[in-house]
C-alpha cells in the first residue's frame, strides 16, 4: 500500500539521508572513490578511473560515475559522494517491502522494510562512499527479477505475471553489478536462482519462461555491461584484465594477498551485528524453518528466503579474503523472515509468544548497552563538550527501557495485539534511527571542521608555490580530497626522511611521535602545525570497552623541511576549538 511504501521511505530518509555530509570522508576505502569521481570530473576522462593522479583499476565504473554526477548536479562534497550508497540501500528496503508483500502480506512488508531501513550494517554502508551497498541492490534486484520472472516463487504469490519484463530488469540489475564489483555481480545472483530454478521445474514442474525473454534478458546485459570493459581493454591492453579479473578477483578470492586468512565462522557475528538491533529476534527463525520442515513444504516460502541468504553467505566464507562488508547481499531476505518471523510468532493463540517476549526485551536490554557505551565514551569525543553526549545516551536508554516495557505489559496482557504489531517494532526502529542520526552527526563528526580538513587547510596554505607534499600513516587516503593531489605517499620513515631531505621546500602530515623521531635522528624540522585527531574509521571493540584518550587520540602535525618565506611567524589557531590546526612560530 502507497501509505506503507511512504512510511518505509520517512525512516529511510532518516537512516540514509539525514547527516549525509557528516562526518568528512573517512580514511578508509570511501576516500578513493571520493577523490576518484572528483578527479574524473575534473579531467573530464570518464572512462578510465584516476586516484591521486595515478591510473586505478582495483573496481569498475559505475560508482564512480554515479558519485560524479552526483557532483555535477550538486558540487563536491562528501554528501554527493555517499549520495549512491543511501539511494542503494532506499531501494533495497524498498525491495524487501516489495518481496514481503508478495509473498506474505501488507503487515509484513511494512515491517520487513523497516528492519533492513533501520539495520545497523546497511545503515553504516549507506553512510560510506563505497560500492558494496549498490552491488548488495543490484545483487537482490537481480535474484528477485529472476525468481519472478523464471517462475520459480512460492506458491502463495498467485498469478505470475509477464516474464519479459522482469527478466529483461534481472538483466540490467545483473550488468550494474558487474559494473559496479566485477564478476561477483553475476555470481551472486547465479548461486541463488539456478539451484532454486532446478528444484521448482523438477518437483513442481511449473511452466518454465520462454526462450525469447530469456534471450532478452541476456542482451540488456550484454548490451549495458560490456562496453565499458572493452573500451578498458582497448585503452589499457592486458594490464587492466590481468590486474582487475586476476587480481582483484580471482586473487582476491582465493589467497591472501590482499587480506588475512579469516575462519569459516568470520560471518556469522558480522551477519548477526549486520542485523542489529534486530537479530535477537533471529530465534524465531529455528521453529518457522521447523515447521515447514516438519510439514513437508518442499521448496516452501520459508525455504526460499533461506536458501537465498544461505547461497551468498557460503560463497564468502569459501574465500580466503574476507571482508564484512561482502555479505550485505544476504541481509534483505533475512530481513523478510524475520519480519514473518514476527508476525506470525505474534499471532493469537500461538505457543512462541514467550519466545517473542524474550527476544524484544533482549533487543531492548541491546539498545540500553549501547546507550551505557555510548556515555562510557565520552573521554575520546573530546570535541563535544557539555551535554551533547550524555543527553544522545539518556535518549538511547530511555528508548531501550521503553522496548523492554512495552513487551513486558504486552504479554502480560494477552487480549491485546497491538504491542507486537505495532509498538514494539516501532520503539525498535526509533532507537536504531536515533542512534543512526545521533552517530553520524554527533558521535563519528566535529561540531566544526574536521580533524582532516583542517590538516588540508593548512597544507594548503603553507605549499607557496605548491610544494610536494607527502602523508605518512596518517591521513593516508582522504587528505587528498581535502588538500588535492599528488601527494606522496612514504612506505616507511626512511622513505619519509628521504623524502624531507630534498633540496626544494616539502611538506609532510605525520604523527608527532614519528616527527619527534626523524627530530632524535638529526632532521632538522619546521613545525607548522598540529591537529588532535581520533580515527574514529579504525575503532574496535576493544576501544568501547576502554575508551582510553592516550591509546586512541593523537597529534598529527604538518612539517617542512625549510621555513616558508612568506609564512607568518605569529601563533594563529583555527576556530574550531582547543583541538583545532594551529600554526606554531
Amino acid at each position: 500500500m502507497p501509505r506503507h511504501t511512504a512510511a518505509i521511505a520517512g525512516v529511510c530518509a532518516l537512516t540514509f539521508l539525514a547527516g549525509l555530509g557528516r562526518p568528512a570522508v573517512t580514511d578508509s576505502d570511501e576516500a578513493y572513490y571520493a577523490e576518484a569521481a572528483r578527479e574524473m570530473i575534473e579531467r573530464g576522462d570518464w572512462l578510465t578511473p584516476h586516484y591521486n593522479d595515478e591510473i586505478r583499476f582495483e573496481k569498475p565504473v559505475l560508482y564512480y560515475w554515479l558519485a560524479a554526477a552526483a557532483y555535477a548536479a550538486g558540487g563536491v562534497s562528501p554528501a554527493a559522494a555517499r549520495l549512491p550508497s543511501a539511494l542503494a540501500g532506499i531501494g533495497l528496503a524498498l525491495l524487501a517491502c516489495a518481496c514481503a508483500r508478495r509473498w506474505y502480506d501488507e503487515r509484513t512488508a511494512l515491517l520487513a522494510g523497516i528492519i533492513t531501513a533501520t539495520s545497523f550494517g546497511y545503515v553504516a554502508m549507506a553512510r560510506h562512499a563505497l560500492p558494496d551497498l549498490p552491488l548488495a541492490f543490484f545483487v537482490t534486484l537481480a535474484t528477485w527479477g529472476a525468481i519472478v520472472g523464471l517462475r520459480i516463487e512460492p506458491s502463495r504469490a498467485g498469478d505470475h505475471p509477464s516474464a519479459q519484463g522482469w527478466l529483461i530488469a534481472a538483466g540490467a540489475a545483473a550488468a550494474g553489478a558487474f559494473l559496479v564489483k566485477g564478476p561477483v555481480g553475476l555470481v551472486l545472483p547465479a548461486a541463488v536462482v539456478a539451484p532454486l530454478a532446478a528444484w521448482t521445474w523438477l518437483r513442481e514442474r511449473r511452466p518454465r519462461a520462454s526462450r525469447a525473454a530469456l534471450l532478452a534478458a541476456v542482451g540488456v546485459f550484454l548490451v549495458l555491461a560490456l562496453p565499458w570493459y572493452g573500451a578498458m581493454a582497448v585503452e589499457h591492453g592486458a594490464a587492466y584484465v590481468e590486474r582487475f579479473f586476476i587480481g582483484e578477483n580471482l586473487e582476491r578470492f582465493a589467497t591472501p594477498r590482499y587480506n588475512d586468512p579469516r575462519p569459516l565462522w568470520y560471518y556469522l557475528p558480522i551477519v548477526a551485528g549486520g542485523l542489529l538491533p534486530w537479530t535477537p529476534f533471529a530465534v524465531l527463525w529455528a521453529p518457522a524453518l521447523g515447521g515447514a520442515w516438519r510439514a513437508r513444504r518442499a521448496g516452501a516460502t520459508e525455504f526460499r528466503l533461506a536458501w537465498w541468504a544461505l547461497a551468498p553467505l557460503a560463497f564468502y566464507t569459501l574465500s580466503v579474503g574476507k571482508q564484512p562488508r561482502y555479505v550485505l547481499p544476504v541481509l534483505p531476505p533475512l530481513a523478510v523472515l524475520l519480519a514473518a518471523a514476527m508476525r506470525r510468532a505474534a499471532a493469537p493463540g500461538t505457543e512462541r509468544r514467550g519466545l517473542l517476549t524474550g527476544a524484544a526485551v533482549a533487543s531492548g536490554l541491546l539498545v540500553v548497552l549501547v546507550a551505557e557505551r555510548l556515555y562510557a565514551v565520552r573521554p575520546l569525543l573530546v570535541e563535544w563538550s557539555g551535554a551533547w553526549i550524555p543527553s544522545l545516551a539518556g535518549v538511547v536508554l530511555v528508548l531501550g527501557v521503553a522496548i523492554v516495557a512495552a513487551a513486558a505489559i504486552s504479554h502480560r496482557d494477552r487480549s491485546r495485539r497491538g504491542g507486537f504489531h505495532g509498538l514494539v517494532p516501532a520503539l525498535v526502529a526509533a532507537a536504531s534511527v536515533c542512534l543512526a542520526v545521533a552517530t553520524y552527526t554527533v558521535v563519528l563528526a566535529s561540531p566544526q571542521r574536521a580533524p582532516v580538513e583542517r590538516m588540508a587547510a593548512l597544507v594548503q596554505e603553507s605549499r607557496d608555490a605548491g610544494e610536494p607534499y607527502c602523508r605518512y600513516r596518517v591521513f593516508t587516503r582522504n587528505l587528498v580530497f581535502y588538500a588535492g593531489p599528488p601527494a606522496a605517499a612514504p612506505f616507511s620513515l626512511e622513505a619519509v626522511r628521504d623524502f624531507l631531505r630534498r633540496p626544494d621546500r616539502v611538506l609532510c602530515v605525520l604523527l608527532e611521535s614519528d616527527a619527534a623521531q626523524l627530530e632524535a635522528d638529526g632532521l632538522t624540522l619546521d613545525r607548522i602545525g598540529a591537529v588532535s585527531y581520533l580515527d574514529t574509521g579504525s575503532l574496535t571493540f576493544e576501544a568501547l570497552l576502554d575508551p582510553d584518550p592516550a591509546r586512541y587520540l593523537r597529534q598529527v602535525v604538518l612539517v617542512s623541511n625549510r621555513p616558508s618565506g612568506s609564512a607568518s611567524s605569529a601563533a594563529v589557531r583555527d576556530p574550531g576549538g582547543a583541538h583545532a590546526a594551529a600554526r606554531f612560530p
